[in-house]
């Protein structure tokens, strides 16, 4: 810069008539100055605009990174419903196979009242001891109906309840994952502008 200096003033001293040399060195500086300025203030914009094409790949990363978290996210989430789905049919068969024994034990029922209308029939004596035993039987078998009821409500509610427990898992997931993708993307631009 100094002979940047020299070289001017000779030009400019040889080309105008001085009458202050210290007036011509002082503008002389100036000019270099600014040159020098102008060059500095180019070259931290070249490096502003490095820094921002950084800082868009970095985000553009970060979005992918993050569709492909949301990718595996909704694939698993595909494989618990199977899973679910699957349980599901499990019980269904298990409750049909139920159903098929209470049926059966129902037509073992109907047999035994035709069995006991020809018993009635024939010995109209026992007909107290018939009724009673008749209402007997109808008792269990209301007690058991009201046990499989009550059985099967119980299922549905913890069935609703593990519903309600995955959906608070997936929320709270999701939250986190929210979060955690936002302090990354705070700390990198922070990173960026501490550089």
């Amino acid at each position: 810069m100094d002979a940047m200096v020299e070289v001017l003033e000779q030009e400019l001293e040889g080309a105008f008539e001085v009458k202050d040399r210290k007036s011509l060195h002082r503008c002389v500086l100036l000019l270099t100055e600014n040159i020098v300025r102008k060059e500095s203030y180019e070259k931290q914009q070249l490096e502003i605009k490095s820094d921002i094409k950084i800082l868009a790949e970095s985000q553009k990363q970060g979005f992918d990174l993050m569709d492909k978290r949301f990718e595996d996210m909704l694939r698993y989430m595909d494989k618990r419903f199977e899973q679910v789905d699957k349980r599901f049919e499990d019980m269904f068969r298990y409750m049909d196979k139920q159903f098929e024994q209470v049926d059966k034990q129902f037509e073992q029922v109907d047999k035994r009242f035709e069995q006991v209308d020809k018993r009635f029939e024939q010995v109209h004596k026992r007909f107290e001891d018939i009724n009673n035993r008749f209402s007997d039987m109808n008792n269990s078998m209301n007690s058991r109906f009201e046990d499989m009821n009550n059985r099967f409500n119980d299922m549905s509610k913890s069935m609703n309840s593990r519903f309600e427990d995955m959906s608070k898992k997936f929320t709270m997931s999701s939250t986190i994952l929210n979060i955690g993708i936002g302090i990354i993307i705070v700390m990198t631009i922070i990173f960026k502008f501490i550089k």
